[in-house]
């Protein structure tokens, strides 16, 4: 059994079928395996910290603890207590989600802030996601998680790129193979219901569905095609602003 320090957190909580399979997963490659998970579901919530807050870590066994705060909060924890005085880990695998992490799901998603802060800290990272139909507990996923768990974890430094992190998302059955893909544009939150009025105060809430039409090779395409979708993002994608825009605004700042 390799010696590969694994961490994994999620956004759906420590209880969750998703995480127990993804745990089941990493043992198959390493008997080091920690699990910091929230300790309520903490979906949708991005990359939020607890920054000016406490919040409270419950041990529940060996190598697995409770966090009351954000998926990052988990992450962070980790990192910072649990980690400090020994090695961090050298991968860090969030999820599965229950529920597919597609388009701007990238930024709303705190299965995602796992993956992203790591990578914070320079550490490996891949984010799991699968529709919600998904049985965790069939047999056919925990072998396929396995085989992908492990060709990416015993292959780190073949993918892990500074400040990126990967993106798996699972088709509707499983086995299924990885195929490349783009982030795509069905965007979620377009539209808005209102189930109340009282007085000046307006009860809003989220329709449910995604608006967008798919396009060749994104993440919506791949996976209707039955593949799994894999690609890796990167938080630092900084781009100057055209000298020429700069330059007219400064000469107004005089």
């Amino acid at each position: 059994m390799t010696a590969l320090r694994i961490l994994i957190s999620n956004d759906d909580g420590h209880f969750s079928g998703g995480i127990a399979a993804l745990e089941r997963a990493a043992a198959t490659l390493s008997d080091d395996v920690w699990v910091v998970a929230p300790a309520k579901k903490r979906s949708s919530m991005g990359h939020q910290i607890s920054l000016h807050e406490p919040f409270e870590i419950t041990r529940l066994s060996e190598r697995r603890y409770a966090c009351s705060g954000t998926p990052a909060d988990c992450a962070i924890a980790a990192m910072a207590w649990l980690f400090a005085d020994s090695a961090k880990p050298d991968l860090v695998l969030s999820g599965v989600n229950e529920g597919r992490n597609i388009g701007e799901d990238i930024a709303y998603s705190g299965t995602m802030s796992i993956a992203r802060e790591a990578s914070f800290w320079g550490i490996p990272a891949i984010a799991f996601s699968a529709p919600k139909e998904l049985d965790f507990s069939a047999p056919a996923l925990a072998r396929w998680l396995s085989e992908v768990v492990g060709g990416f974890g015993r292959n780190l430094s073949s993918w892990h790129r500074p400040d990126a992190w990967l993106s798996v998302n699972l088709p509707s059955v499983v086995p299924a193979p990885l195929r490349h893909a783009v982030p795509g544009r069905a965007k979620i939150a377009a539209a808005m219901q209102v189930p109340e009025i009282r007085g000046d105060t307006t009860v809003l809430r989220y329709a449910k569905g995604r608006a967008g039409v798919s396009s060749q090779g994104d993440d919506t395409q791949v996976l209707d095609a039955g593949f799994a979708s894999v690609y890796r993002l990167c938080w630092n994608a900084a781009a100057q602003v055209d000298d020429a825009v700069l330059d007219g605004i400064n000469r107004g700042l005089g």
